[in-house]
């Protein structure tokens, strides 16, 4: 359970959060955030570190990665709330978002919802929602039992 917690949940919520940092435009609100809570400082030390691997980084691993990332982090979370087991109970808590965020990115495509549709979104999403229970589920029989 506290590799669950670190690995699946934890650290995939760090590295996507990471990526944002280092590499996205300063633009985004978050930057605003950073500034107003007085930590822009480390933050542009980050940036200025990572400057010079963002022209060498793919589209996906920039823009499609964090989220899948954190759709990762946040089906592995639930899930271990739900001591791994998905029931009639818990499968709306476990797929609400990862559902949410991949209609999302449909609408995109029929022009419902604001932005790009990305096909490579689509498959990060998806792929951070079913890995976790892949993993962390007795669903193919992955996990193994410690005595």
């Amino acid at each position: 359970m506290k590799r669950q917690l670190f690995f699946g949940h934890l650290l995939t919520l760090f590295i996507g959060g990471l990526i944002y940092v280092a590499f996205r435009t300063d633009s985004l609100l978050m930057f605003k955030w950073f500034s107003a809570a007085s930590i822009d400082t480390p933050i542009e030390l980050i940036r200025g570190m990572t400057l010079t691997a963002k022209n060498s980084l793919p589209d996906w691993f920039l823009f499609s990665l964090p989220d899948g990332l954190w759709i990762f982090s946040y089906t592995s979370l639930v899930l271990l709330i739900w001591r791994n087991k998905i029931n009639r109970e818990n499968f709306f808590w476990i797929a609400i978002i990862p559902i949410l965020i991949i209609l999302s990115e449909l609408g995109q495509l029929f022009n419902i919802v604001p932005g790009t549709f990305d096909l490579i979104d689509v498959l990060l999403y998806s792929l951070g929602a079913i890995l976790p229970i892949l993993i962390f589920t007795e669903y193919l029989n992955f996990k193994t039992e410690t005595i």
